[in-house]
This record gives structure tokens, sequence and C-alpha cells, in this order.
């Protein structure tokens, strides 16, 4: 199965942002004040961890201009649940294009933290070797156990789109009624090319690690975590969930 990796570039070595754009981190483009998710557990505004927007092959959201949100509530690191999906302490949602503003979303006054910013100006598309009729056991933690060790192995574990889930815990976790996997989002930033820039915190990989060049602590998803992600396509706007495990 496809899977497409984000070749990442730090917001500090391009111009300002324009337009909706696939990025990790930073300020949310085109959202309204209301539209900015507050965490159902403390009450804050949460933290943007990615937006994608929409393509018809990496990332259907069902409509040209589309663009997909996701958050978690950074407020307070471990007291509110944000691991769970539905629990109000994360939002996954798809926004009309008609409803984006047009301009970087400003900062709530409750200040949520900003994680780094980092822009995707193109994906690199590799085969993971999951055959179709393999797909449906990735999905169920007994028929997940029962798949060779070298074919999950062979999943990527870092931030991603399309392809099958790299589990940590339970493949059990995995929502029904019509919810389908789009990607995870790994807790550590993969540079799969070098910054032309120097940051604080961004590190060479000596040993480039499945041809990583750098990388960069990420969102908190607990010790190691991948947060994963789902949508459900109805007769309107689909539907987001998000939800992570670490080991």
């Amino acid at each position: 199965m496809l899977n497409f990796l984000p070749i990442l570039w730090l917001a500090e070595e391009l111009p300002a942002q324009s337009g909706a754009q696939d990025k990790l981190g930073g300020l949310p483009w085109g959202l309204e004040p209301d539209a900015w998710p507050k965490c159902r557990d403390c009450g804050k505004s949460q933290s943007l961890l990615a937006q994608f927007v929409h393509d018809p092959v990496r990332l259907d959201l069902g409509r040209p201009g589309r663009v997909l949100s996701v958050f978690q509530c950074n407020h307070e690191p471990g007291m509110c649940s944000t691991w769970e999906g539905g629990s109000g302490a994360n939002a996954c949602f798809v926004t009309e294009p008609e409803n984006l503003t047009g301009a970087l979303s400003a900062l709530p006054d409750d200040a949520p933290a900003v994680e780094r910013e980092a822009r995707i100006l193109e994906w690199r598309v590799s085969d993971d070797g999951v055959s179709e009729s393999d797909r449906a056991s990735f999905f169920i933690d007994s028929a997940y156990l029962q798949l060779p060790e070298a074919t999950r192995r062979a999943i990527p574990d870092f931030t991603r789109l399309g392809g099958v889930p790299s589990w940590i815990q339970s493949a059990d976790e995995t929502p029904q009624d019509g919810w389908r996997f789009i990607g995870q989002l790994d807790c550590t930033y993969t540079f799969l090319r070098a910054p032309t820039v120097e940051m604080d915190g961004v590190r060479k990989d000596e040993e480039g690690w499945k041809g990583r060049s750098h990388y960069c602590e990420g969102p908190n998803f607990g010790d190691g975590g991948i947060a994963y992600l789902f949508l459900r396509s109805g007769s309107g706007v689909p539907e987001g969930w998000f939800f992570w495990q670490c080991g």
C-alpha cells in the first residue's frame, strides 16, 4: 500500500504562509475564532498539531479546498485525556473552503502552546508491501498479531498519510462504523532533507535512520507515542477522529 512521507521545511526557511498548506504545528490557517477548539476537560484552547489540504490521491476529503485540522490540549500535559478518541481534549475536523478566512488565525487569549512549525512542500511516495487482502488485518488485534513480524515491522512508524497504522498498543482501538484510517503523526519530527538554517533542538541524525537527515521533538504523545487519524464520510463534510498510543 502507498504511504506519503512528508518532506519538512522549517517555517524559518520559508516566506510567510499565504494560503492553506500541508503543515505540522504553528498557527492554523483560516480558522474563525469560534472554530478554534477548546478542551472539554479544562476548557482552554487546544494547540494545532497539523493541517492537511485535500488531495484526491493522498488525502481525499471529498472536495477541493477542504482542510483537515488536528488539535490537542497542551496546557497541562497528562492532565487532560488527549490520548482518548472522542474525549474532547483533542479535535480532528474538516473545514470547507468557504469557511476559511484567508489568513493565519490569531492565537486565543489563553495562549495555548504553539508547536514547532514545519511546512510540507512535497511528499515522498513509498510502498509498504501490504496487500489489499491483508489490509483488514491491521484493524483487529487478533488478526494483526497473526501477521508475520516482518510485515508489521515494514510499516513506517513516523508521520505520514496513507497506508496502514504502525500500532504501539492495540489495533482494537480502531473506531468502527465506517471510519477509515488516513494517516498518523509521530511525536518526533523526521526531516528527510537537511534544514538550511540551524534551529535549537533540531539535531542531525548521524546514523541516517530510515533515510532521516535531521530530527527534533514534536507533539506530546507520551513516551515515544504515535497519533492515529481516521475519517468518516457521509452526505456532508467528513468527520475526523484522533487518538494516540505510547510505549
